[in-house]
């Protein structure tokens, strides 16, 4: 007869392959439309500031560079719902230009923030906060362009948007909707509601906008789910408007203060599949054979520094956290 361990191990690798990404990266989606977004050239702007987010065990999302230091992605991105825990930022690699056999440019995750209003046990009663600010760093610099955050977002006018990123059906090519537009938002207008095609993978991709000048872009939100409506799909994007006041201070003057602190080195696959040690975990077996967690706390108790519980917020005079600090 199996031994108790053998048991539990077969339970663990049982769910890991049930869940597995959706479990990591996306909220609930309705089905995709027929029409696919199309394929874009991953090295044109603004399509070279839009890329991969992958977490360092099955998931991966969109983000945006929006600084020569700072991205946006979703705050659901970053937590694993089979421990109940925020990954830690060195499990999230940040990958621009990167095209089916082309690796593209490299950024690390070196620290990031998620506003303390985010529940991930809640997240669509949460989700006008389901958002996230990546610091993220690169040698040599990344030549990408960033693309700069709306302070403000006129929702008097129709406004014609785009969007990208890497849906799990293709997950190796950037794919684009060019032809959407925003239809609606919530009454205290956090929450933008837009026509765009946004499978499974694009949450934490943006709503972009030509800007006046016709040449650049800006960014109107970060897409965080879909939801149908009259039997269509309509995306669901957190609205830069609610955005930018929070990341001010941190993105123009570097004046941030993050819960979230890479440590001095990358995890190893052997870590991860051996009980995750990188990110001060109890083994994963311990975890199985507690049920998950007996508690209701999204830390489930275990032990964690930087505690989203203290609530840090961003705007207050700190120099920004590097890896190791």
């Amino acid at each position: 007869m199996p031994d108790r361990t053998a048991i539990l191990k077969a339970m663990f690798f049982s769910l890991i392959m049930i869940a597995a990404a959706p479990l990591l990266a996306e909220a609930q989606a309705v089905e995709p439309p027929e029409q696919e977004a199309k394929f874009v050239a991953v090295d044109l702007h603004p399509w070279s500031a839009v890329g991969k987010l992958n977490n360092g065990l099955f998931g991966g999302c969109t983000a945006v560079l929006i600084s020569d230091d700072y991205a946006l992605t979703a705050a659901h991105c970053l937590y694993f719902k089979i421990l109940r825990r925020f990954l830690q930022p060195e499990s999230f690699h940040f990958v621009l230009g990167y095209d089916n056999q082309s690796l593209g440019k490299h950024l690390h995750v070196v620290a990031y923030h998620i506003p303390p209003a985010y529940d991930p046990r809640k997240p669509f009663e949460s989700i006008a906060n389901d958002w996230a600010l990546l610091q993220v760093a690169s040698d040599p610099k990344t030549d990408s362009k960033p693309i700069s955050v709306a302070h403000e977002v006129d929702l008097t006018v129709q406004t014609e948007v785009m969007t990208a990123g890497y849906s799990s059906r293709r997950p190796h090519k950037m794919s684009a909707d060019k032809d959407c537009r925003i239809i609606a938002s919530s009454s205290d207008e956090r929450i933008l509601f837009d026509t765009c095609n946004t499978p499974d993978g694009f949450s934490g991709g943006p709503v972009l906008a030509l800007n006046p000048d016709g040449r650049s872009f800006s960014v109107l939100g970060i897409h965080v789910a879909s939801q149908a409506w009259q039997g269509k799909p309509v995306a669901i994007a957190v609205s830069a408007a609610a955005i930018w006041p929070q990341i001010r201070f941190c993105v123009e003057e570097h004046k941030c203060s993050f819960q979230h602190v890479a440590r001095t080195r990358d995890p190893t696959a052997a870590e991860i599949f051996a009980g995750l040690p990188n990110l001060g975990l109890q083994k994963v077996i311990d975890i199985v054979a507690d049920r998950f967690c007996r508690d209701e706390t999204a830390q489930c108790g275990l032990p964690y520094a930087n505690s989203l519980g203290k609530q840090s917020k961003l705007g207050r005079h700190e120099p920004a956290p590097v890896a190791g600090q």
